[in-house]
């Protein structure tokens, strides 16, 4: 078959990649200059910018399946998370289970009460126990719900899970689905928070070169589409056997009859500074409850690759795009870690309005894949939003075109 895909985000490399490898002529359309999508790095004065901060954890059942872990040559950070609680107050909450020196700390962390720390094994067990299908079939409640209902105090959930949590899911009032806060943490216990050597732009590179010479369209805006083809904005059409739409969930909507459940956003502000924020690959988090500084990681202590030898390379983030969130993140960070904030140059500042795709409780995390026009979707936006869900959906679209058509 001739199969279009229109969007080279992992969505949609991993859908052509697995028609490829089924011998079928692909060919894939991006409005972009490069592939990736919303995963991407760039290089500003020798230091590595991912789009935004962004990490790979391991678990990811379908990123397992999919990429050659030894290939991107990951580097980890340590489990859990670092907390700056002002007053130049700090506090370590780590995973015993895997790093039993981080036991002690733990338990002396100023971000909740022992009952608290023993509700977290709690529900690191409830998340681990059985399977995956298992999980996103238990009921969903806002993610903020599934914490009182589990018993955790205003503490613990201020200090600890609301920064680390929306880190991952860009959800600062933890009002979002609580299937995939209880994926997230089951990926936390059962894997890693990783980075390829040289920068998150490493995966979808990694599926395009399984490409043919040929396969790419960059720069290429698709107009419209329809079972039997695409047309360009330019006017060109171009038809196909089957057509598959891996975009975004507002280009899809646009493209198609689905409908656009809306975005949560993120600014992520790079620097280049003469010494680490943290010299440990560790998230350090914002648990004092002020926002909209969320987390600060000195990319170059987790990869040296991220920074040009004798600096470092350091990325704070927030889950907001809102007007003067750079401002008061710059103030937030000053207040918090003090005058070595002022030997940091900025490198670039990333507002990305549309980071990740909204996922509210009750969301249908297996839509269908073939739409009533013959078009074939897919997307973070279709699954869980993560890396592990756009590689998901666009595996699931290709096997159901290739089943559809013989």
């Amino acid at each position: 078959m001739d199969i279009v895909v229109v969007g080279a985000g992992l969505a949609g490399l991993t859908a052509a990649t697995e028609l490829t490898a089924h011998g079928h002529a692909v060919a894939v359309f991006e409005a972009a200059d490069g592939v990736g999508g919303r995963v991407r790095t760039d290089t500003i004065d020798g230091h590595l910018c991912d789009r935004g901060f962004q990490i790979l954890l391991t678990a990811y059942p379908a990123a397992q399946e999919v990429l050659d872990y030894n290939a991107l040559d990951l580097q980890t950070f340590h489990p859990g998370a670092k907390v700056l609680l002002g007053g130049g107050e700090t506090a370590v909450v780590g995973d015993p289970f895997r790093q039993p020196d981080q036991l002690v700390p733990t338990v002396k962390a100023s971000v909740g009460s022992l009952l608290d720390k023993a509700r977290i094994l709690q529900y690191r067990m409830a998340t681990t126990r059985g399977s995956l299908e298992d999980l996103w079939d238990r009921e969903d409640v806002t993610a903020r719900t599934r914490f009182r209902e589990i018993g955790f105090s205003n503490t613990m959930i201020e200090r600890f899970l609301q920064p680390l949590f929306a880190g991952i899911t860009l959800d600062p009032d933890l009002g979002g689905s609580s299937r995939a806060v209880d994926f997230v943490f089951r990926m936390l216990a059962q894997g890693d928070a990783a980075v390829p050597r040289h920068g998150m732009g490493e995966i979808p590179g990694q599926l395009a070169d399984k490409l043919a010479e040929g396969t790419l369209h960059l720069n290429t805006k698709v107009a419209s589409t329809t079972a039997t083809g695409i047309t360009l904005e330019g006017g060109e059409s171009i038809a196909a056997d089957a057509v598959i739409v891996a975009t975004g969930a507002t280009e899809a909507a646009r493209l198609t009859d689905v409908p656009d459940p809306g975005w949560r956003g993120v600014t992520s502000i790079w620097f280049a500074a003469p010494a680490p924020a943290e010299t440990d690959p560790i998230i350090v988090l914002n648990g004092t409850g002020a926002r909209p500084l969320n987390s600060v990681v000195t990319m170059s202590s987790v990869s040296s690759a991220y920074a040009p030898a004798g600096s470092h390379t350091i990325v704070a983030s927030a889950p907001t795009v809102a007007q003067g969130t750079e401002e008061l993140m710059l103030s937030q960070l000053t207040e918090l870690l003090g005058d070595q904030t002022s030997q940091w140059e900025k490198l670039r500042v990333d507002r990305i309005p549309q980071a990740q795709p909204m996922q509210l409780p009750g969301f249908d995390d297996q839509p269908t894949t073939r739409l009533d026009s013959g078009v074939f979707i897919c997307g973070d936006h279709r699954h869980d939003a993560s890396i592990n869900g756009a590689i998901q959906s666009g595996r699931i679209a290709a096997r159901e075109l290739l089943k559809h058509h013989g």
